[in-house]
């Protein structure tokens, strides 16, 4: 692990991130309200959405790309599916797994107000940053968590 002292930056990165973390789960919790979503269950419509471009996917699939265990999604996939967004469905070809599938209604994400509305509120969060800067926020964090999921172990 290299030098065993902790230096104060990488302390205070470390828990900036945290506390980054709480502050744009609170302001994104409070943006998707008007759409009973939660934070966490617009990151799982995104991952199938986006992530898998829509189709079924297997629950342990979308689980490591969404970076949690296969309990957790699926908790908040019930979630989804008794708000209408999500329909789980024994999968076919595996009768010990079960596909996430998403509904029409997840089209309320492409419809014109909810793009301005989206588009408005990536800009508030990240108005003290330039584009070069949100560019390359991006590419450390991307490259961060490379780094971690790749020495990680998967998640239960």
């Amino acid at each position: 692990m290299g030098d065993e002292g902790v230096s104060g930056a990488r302390a205070d990165a470390f828990a900036l991130v945290f506390m980054l973390a709480q502050e744009l789960t609170r302001r994104a919790d409070r943006e998707l309200a008007h759409l009973g979503l939660s934070t966490r269950q617009w990151l799982l419509l995104a991952v199938l959405n986006r992530g898998f471009g829509g189709r079924p996917t297997r629950l342990g699939e979308a689980a490591a790309a969404y970076g949690t265990s296969r309990q957790n999604v699926k908790q908040i996939a019930l979630q989804l599916e008794s708000r209408g967004y999500l329909e789980i469905t024994p999968d076919p070809d595996d009768a010990r797994a079960v596909l996430l599938n998403v509904t029409p209604k997840v089209a309320v994400f492409d419809a014109p107000a909810e793009r301005r509305r989206q588009g408005r509120f990536l800009h508030d969060i990240l108005s003290g940053l330039s584009e070069w800067d949100v560019q390359r926020l991006e590419e450390l964090l991307r490259a961060w968590r490379g780094a971690l999921v790749s020495e990680s172990e998967p998640p239960n």
